[in-house]
């Protein structure tokens, strides 16, 4: 079974554990860490892949530079509001998130959510994934979400770096993915890298 991993970033610390409760009961949901009001959850997301973000509205507010230099993780966004409260937006698009969740939602709409969400992810990863890729742009996927770099890659490899690059540019259109973070995603959720073995290389 695919494992869907979530981080939360929630300022209310009843709030976040209520809902990282509710997402424990839902099947093939993993909760990879929680973030309150004055924790900083930017390095984490640098360097760790993730499917989902859940984040509040006054989160989503103080990281508004961070979404907008990585407007890629406003597709892995999921927001959390108070309809007692006005939208500040921030400049940012708010139709630009993934989803939209209420703090007045019953625990059993939350979960219908959620598994509404990581159904019509499973069925777009079989679309994007229809032309299967070639052992070798598998191997390069691997090697891309262990952070390697097209010199490396060739090197290991024994190829030019133009060839790696051409594999890559096979590999994004074949998937539909652009970035590494998205694409390492892809690695995991595929069993061609574990998350455990993404979350031990060194980082940068």
């Amino acid at each position: 079974m695919r494992i869907s991993t979530f981080i939360l970033h929630i300022d209310s610390y009843l709030v976040r554990l209520g809902l990282a409760s509710t997402l424990n009961r839902i099947q093939g949901v993993r909760v990879l860490k929680e973030f309150g009001a004055n924790d900083s959850f930017t390095t984490f997301l640098e360097n760790h892949p993730v499917d989902y973000i859940i984040i509040d509205q006054a989160g989503f507010d103080r990281s508004v530079d961070f979404f907008i230099s990585k407007p890629e993780l406003l597709e892995l966004t999921i927001l959390l509001k108070d309809p007692s409260k006005e939208d500040l937006n921030m400049g940012l698009p708010l139709r630009d998130v993934h989803a939209t969740l209420y703090l007045t939602d019953e625990k059993e709409t939350i979960i219908q959510t959620i598994r509404n969400l990581l159904h019509h992810r499973d069925d777009t990863y079989k679309k994007n994934s229809s032309e299967n890729l070639s052992p070798r742009e598998t191997t390069i996927v691997r090697l891309i979400s262990m952070g390697l770099t097209n010199r490396q890659i060739a090197e290991k490899l024994f190829l030019s770096a133009h060839t790696v690059m051409t594999h890559r540019k096979n590999i994004n259109s074949k998937l539909g993915i652009k970035s590494v973070s998205a694409l390492t995603i892809y690695a995991i959720v595929n069993n061609i890298i574990t998350i455990e073995e993404v979350s031990s290389l060194p980082q940068a």
